[in-house]
């Protein structure tokens, strides 16, 4: 029985065991998939790994609705940020905002890295292209990877450069991005050690990696098990915690240089769906339970399980 089965962790080559099954609950599918726990790395994997026509069949033309981007821009308070405390020094900032704002930009630039002249990015998996727009807002050179052929379009349509396939297909010079990026991407590749050797390579020396993914260790996820709204069966072929995915970054020479636990109340909310089977309003938009959900935040903050992996790597 699945229950019962050994495997071969895909990470680290360690030991791996039985540890839960699920089902697509996002889409309301029957099929369970087994999932494995290293017992050494602690990684936690769909066991067996399915191949890539397989994977394929896990995103019905339903699963991302790419819309026009809307966020392409920095606000005021963020701009000034930019500009004090990570050398944008090159910014315009407009009048200044108040005290409310500037808390609430700090939050809206953490995936901002500090200036680097002429730098140029890749953001891997780059959707509708909302990020790189930003980021060229405040002066960075951009390009993208994305897989979806609608996404391109949008992103295209905005200008970007942006190849229609997969990092290793881009064909991209070797040490040609001072800043890479793959946000909630490494969870759905089936070969981690391919992508993060591309992200390496390509990625100058002295050059940083941002990569942002579940994190398996998180409050959550604890709570909700199964249920829990990101372990996203089938789609979501691995889930990282900070210490196998600083595993997986070190084979490839990339150092660990920060590591924050982000909390998503929202997820609380899509978990709380899941286990009560409801389809009809969702909690995000009921008054009460949003309130409640606020209660998670501290909770996952004071003991540093927040619900995702947000960690900034340096090329050696």
């Amino acid at each position: 029985m699945q229950q019962d089965s050994s495997s071969v962790c895909p990470v680290c080559n360690g030991g791996g065991r039985y540890a839960f099954s699920g089902r697509d609950l996002m889409f309301e599918g029957d099929r369970t998939f087994a999932y494995h726990r290293c017992l050494a790395c602690d990684l936690i994997y769909q066991h067996p790994l399915p191949g890539y026509e397989e994977i394929a069949g896990f995103y019905p033309p339903s699963y991302v609705v790419y819309r026009d981007p809307s966020r392409v821009a920095f606000s005021p308070a963020e701009l000034g940020i930019l500009k004090r405390e990570l050398g944008y020094a090159h910014l315009a900032v407009p009048a200044k905002a108040g005290l409310r704002d500037r808390l609430s930009a700090r939050r809206m630039v953490a995936d901002v890295v500090p200036w680097v002249s002429d730098g140029s990015v890749l953001d891997v998996g780059c959707g509708n292209g909302e990020y790189l727009l930003r980021l060229r807002s405040i002066g960075w050179r951009c390009q993208g990877v994305e897989f979806n052929d609608k996404a391109v379009g949008i992103c295209r349509a905005q200008g970007l450069q942006v190849f229609h396939g997969d990092l290793e297909s881009a064909g991209l010079e070797s040490e040609s991005f001072d800043l890479v990026t793959a946000h909630h991407l490494i969870e759905h590749v089936p070969d981690p050690h391919q992508l993060m050797s591309e992200i390496a390579r390509v990625t100058k020396p002295g050059g940083t990696v941002l990569i942002r993914t579940p994190n398996s260790r998180s409050l959550g996820r604890a709570w909700f098990g199964t249920w829990w709204y990101a372990n996203d069966a089938p789609r979501h072929l691995y889930l990282y915690s900070a210490a196998n995915l600083r595993m997986l970054a070190a084979r490839q020479g990339l150092e660990l240089t920060r590591l924050d636990t982000p909390v998503k109340p929202k997820l609380v909310l899509q978990s709380l769906d899941y286990r009560l089977g409801n389809r009809g309003t969702p909690s995000k938009k009921r008054k009460l339970r949003k309130w409640l959900s606020k209660l998670y935040v501290p909770l996952a903050k004071a003991t540093g399980r927040g619900d995702e992996l947000f960690a900034l790597f340096r090329k050696t």
